[in-house]
């Protein structure tokens, strides 16, 4: 799955294999996952002291803004629980009240001088601190500006880099990993003080040991032992040596490894075992040097076609495009995506038959579902070993169904990711077909098979595409799409829209694909409207 983010870095996440030192990579997760721990540590001490502080401001304050959380929370399950089901009482006349006085509270402890000395406390050096090193002189500073540098600079440590450094001594980790957990911690500290500077509580979220877990390895902690097309063989350093393993990098042989600023591996628990995933984070090339076409025009036709085009066999026909310079192509989706999407409903399936055969045996009323049943075992909370085995083979399944959900999303967007990049080298504009969600309903009710062609539907995801067509900054040009299949570009006669993707058409004899001929016209089309455009402007 790729992300770009506001800071010009494309963050590339692939599965990946371990080849070697799986020892040396388990002891470092486990020791990120202690030195995570420690540091959580050091700012549970300076919360500690902030609330101790403020309870001695403004007695009353922390147990008030507890209950007011509490208050809030209920407010937020009952808007997401159905009309009839029980959700716990919010109780607004105690929130109103509550709200007001931790607000009184709010005003008395934010006056007194103890408490911005208390979020400051860590920020602070103690008497006996030790000294900073000296200041590194830059090259282009006079005398003057460095010793003004040195003259304003702290020359003691604060007690949070005073305990950072003791942690340090005795770390377990590779310093990248180190430098990584403290910007992730700095991050968490700016959140949670957000929070309980305005009066509400807020915990630390503590990693437990099936929770995923991140290594990071900077410039210079990493290299590329085999590039290939599309598994790759990379290396990692640790604390104590490297790990070996294999990244499916796909197109990262277009990238510059002098741009990769980071490289992080992560693990995930997965059953009985451990699922890896690399991602990268590289620098993202500005959109002028990319080499995106500012003119062209390219129209596609959207379908979904699996068996008969002459690509059969590597994918599922979701587009065929042509441009206006005569180029022509299409955009397979992989065939693992089918196979994926049948396998969910294979599931599916599965699930609904154990569940019509538990809830026969039991009595359960159909009104109440499967759904309605776990949660209402969940809600109870004391389980018998039977409904206890019952909810760990209903969680199983449903962490299966959400794996793939997710296998197709990220296969489905890495192949239009490649193609609205190709494309958009070539062209600007993008000629789509202006049809609507209530079209495809009504044509699914009139198919013999409205299930499997929402299923299609689904399955292609159209808006996904057009989502990063603009992304890529392409100019989206709808045009009507009535009777673009049917209609023959050579001749304009209509023709019978059958299930055959090869046709001749009856009034000039002439043989086509059905795709290609609705691309013909929808870039006539396009080209028609981009001129009355021009001619009203």
């Amino acid at each position: 799955m790729d992300d770009m983010n506001a800071e010009g870095v494309l963050c590339a996440s692939r599965p990946a294999k371990i080849i070697a030192g799986d020892i040396e990579l388990d002891a470092e997760f486990r020791n990120a996952r202690w030195t995570h721990h420690r540091l959580l540590d050091i700012e549970d001490e300076h919360q500690t002291f902030v609330d101790r502080t403020a309870e001695e401001c403004a007695p009353g304050i922390v147990r008030c803004g507890r209950l007011v959380a509490k208050l809030r929370k209920r407010v937020k399950r009952r808007e997401r629980t159905r009309p009839g089901q029980w959700s716990p009482d919010p109780r607004p006349e105690l929130a109103a009240v509550l709200g007001k006085r931790l607000a009184e509270l709010r005003e008395q402890r934010n006056a007194d001088e103890d408490w911005k000395e208390a979020l400051r406390w860590f920020d602070l050096p103690e008497d006996d601190a030790p000294e900073r090193g000296a200041a590194r002189r830059k090259s282009s500073e006079t005398d003057e500006e460095y010793a003004a540098r040195c003259a304003s600079r702290r020359t003691k440590l604060t007690r949070r880099e005073q305990r950072q450094a003791a942690l340090y001594e005795t770390r377990k980790i590779h310093w990248s990993t180190w430098n990584a957990l403290v910007r992730t911690v700095a991050q968490a500290r700016a959140a949670v003080l957000k929070l309980r500077k305005a009066g509400l509580p807020a915990e630390w979220r503590r990693r437990r040991w099936d929770d995923d877990n991140t290594i990071t390895a900077e410039p210079g902690c990493w290299r590329i032992v085999e590039l290939g097309k599309p598994w790759c063989t990379l290396q990692l350093r640790l604390l104590n040596g490297w790990v070996t393993f294999r990244a499916k990098l796909g197109n990262w042989h277009e990238f510059d490894p002098k741009n990769i600023k980071r490289i992080q591996l992560t693990r995930r628990k997965s059953g009985r075992s451990w699922v890896y995933s690399v991602t990268a984070a590289v620098v993202r090339v500005s959109k002028g040097d990319r080499g995106f076409a500012t003119s062209g025009l390219v129209a596609l036709d959207w379908g979904h076609r699996e068996h008969g085009h002459p690509s059969a066999t590597e994918g599922i026909r979701v587009f065929a495009w042509m441009g206006d310079d005569g180029e022509k192509g299409e955009i397979l989706l992989p065939r693992e995506c089918r196979d994926l999407a049948d396998k969910i409903d294979s599931t599916k399936a599965r699930m609904d038959l154990t569940w019509n055969a538990r809830a026969a045996t039991l009595g359960i009323p159909k009104s109440m579902g499967r759904h309605g049943y776990q949660r209402e075992l969940t809600r109870r909370g004391v389980l018998t070993e039977e409904e206890a085995a019952w909810i760990a083979w209903e969680t199983r399944y449903e962490r299966r169904l959400s794996s793939m959900r997710d296998r197709i999303e990220n296969l489905r967007r890495e192949t239009y990711l490649k193609s609205v990049q190709m494309l958009r080298r070539r062209y600007a504009i993008f000629a789509l077909e202006s049809e609507t969600t209530k079209s495809h309903r009504r044509r699914a009710i009139e198919e013999m098979e409205p299930r499997r062609m929402r299923s299609n539907r689904e399955l292609s995801a159209r808006y996904a595409f057009t989502e990063i067509c603009e992304r890529f900054g392409a100019t989206p040009l709808l045009v009507p799409s009535r009777n673009s299949t049917r209609e023959c570009p050579d001749c304009g006669i209509l023709s019978d829209n059958g299930p055959d993707l090869i046709i001749v058409c009856a009034g000039c004899g002439r043989a086509r694909d059905k795709d290609f001929g609705a691309c013909r016209v929808i870039l006539r089309r396009a080209q028609e409207a981009l001129a009355n455009q021009r001619a009203s402007a």
